[in-house]
């Protein structure tokens, strides 16, 4: 027997201008967004159609265990009843990490885990960028402030009440971001279908994501006005969010940890990862992922950033492999095994 968990949001709102139409007031709210979005005319719109709102902000970059613990500590100081994410996936992991134990006296380092949470605050998530699907999950990643590592908090008190897909909201997104957030989530997508724990429920999800992206992320960075294809991506930001709920990425994430250490974006390993993992540890990677050569000719003709913007150089593709060889919970879901020497190489090639 198979067992599968359909854990999702109870509602999602989407559509131009849902977050306006979307009635948030009656209970006292801390609003959870990052320093770098809080100057944008985005926050600014939000803030008011969220009002009346306690803010918090985290320090833009993927989220320590001490930043969620100092948000959840201000959250606790308020005595609040909802949480609203509003940002991209650093800033939701947070908000979902405050909810679930917003009400108890756990820290968020021993919840580390634990999927006994019960969450008594309500809680709705607002997605800016259509990469992480976030939203769509239980999980919750974080660095280890002590061993620079990442773990996760995954629990069912981390989906949220409500979530909001308003394309409006990534209206100002550069166009380097739209791309690399996009190609996450064609990571989470592609992976998940791969995944030895994909199911046929995972692929209808893997699916729809992957053929949603293929037809919308270029339009996102070259039809700056088209409304309708950030929408869709937000639509497959979200699909690719359930599927890895449900399957879980594999190597290309467990590679882009390695890169994420050394302060490269998410979105931007994955990016750059995809095309070199798949071909480097599928004997077909065409006949196993669908699209693939079609998929892989869009990533290149996106304006991705490349690795000489960043702290790394070809001379940490051992230190790099070595440390991706210890996610060994991503590397066990990948349908093929990714020896340290082949992780190494592809490192190497990359610069």
């Amino acid at each position: 027997m198979s067992l599968i968990h359909n854990g999702l949001p109870a509602w999602v709102h989407y559509g131009a201008n849902a977050l306006e139409e979307m009635n948030a007031s009656g209970k006292k709210s801390l609003l959870i967004s990052d320093e770098n979005l809080s100057g944008t005319e985005m926050f600014r719109t939000a803030l008011v159609l969220l009002s009346p709102a306690e803010v918090y902000l985290l320090p833009t970059g993927e989220p320590k265990i001490s930043d969620a613990q100092q948000a959840l500590e201000y959250f606790r100081k308020l005595r609040m009843e909802r949480v609203i994410g509003l940002g991209g996936g650093s800033v939701l992991d947070v908000a979902k990490t405050v909810a679930a134990l917003g009400k108890t006296e756990s820290t968020v380092k021993e919840s580390i885990g634990s999927q006994s949470l019960t969450r008594q605050v309500e809680l709705i998530l607002v997605p800016t960028t259509a990469g992480t699907g976030s939203e769509a999950t239980r999980n919750c990643l974080f660095i280890d402030d002590q061993t620079g590592i990442k773990c996760a908090l995954i629990a069912d008190a981390c989906l949220p009440d409500r979530v909001v897909l308003d394309p409006v909201l990534t209206r100002s997104l550069p166009p380097a971001i739209a791309a690399f957030t996009g190609v996450d989530a064609l990571c989470h997508c592609a992976e998940s279908y791969i995944s030895c724990n994909h199911s046929p429920i995972s692929r209808i999800w893997s699916m729809a994501g992957i053929e949603l992206i293929r037809e919308w992320l270029p339009k996102t960075i070259h039809e700056r006005d088209n409304d309708e294809a950030r929408q869709q991506m937000l639509f497959a930001s979200f699909f690719g969010g359930v599927a890895l709920a449900h399957a879980g990425t594999t190597a290309v994430h467990a590679l882009a940890y390695s890169l994420g250490k050394r302060g490269v974006p998410h979105g931007v390993a994955n990016s750059l990862l995809f095309e070199p993992v798949m071909r480097a540890t599928l004997k077909a990677p065409e006949e196993q992922i669908p699209y693939f050569s079609e998929l892989c000719t869009m990533i290149h003709r996106l304006p991705i950033p490349t690795l000489d913007r960043y702290d790394v150089c070809r001379k940490d593709a051992a230190a790099m492999a070595a440390e991706a060889m210890g996610q060994t919970r991503l590397l066990q879901n990948h349908p093929a095994e990714v020896p340290e020497k082949m992780a190494r190489g592809i490192f190497e090639n990359l610069f």
